[in-house]
């Protein structure tokens, strides 16, 4: 049986802390993104550190 994504948010809204934190841990291995590329996500990820401001606060929740 197929698990939908809107099933799959309800049972993590649900989940233990820790719980989600393992599936987000794992995440990156579930939908096969290579560690050269979780690497790469994770270092240009400071380059977007301007966005990160109350101006463009507004943004954040789309």
């Amino acid at each position: 049986m197929q698990t939908s994504i809107k099933q799959l948010e309800k049972v993590l809204s649900k989940a233990h802390p820790k719980e989600q934190r393992d599936f987000l841990a794992n995440l990156p291995k579930i939908l096969k993104i290579s560690w050269s590329d979780l690497t790469l996500l994770k270092a240009s990820q400071k380059s977007f550190d301007f966005w990160d401001n109350s101006q463009d606060a507004i943004y954040d929740k789309l």
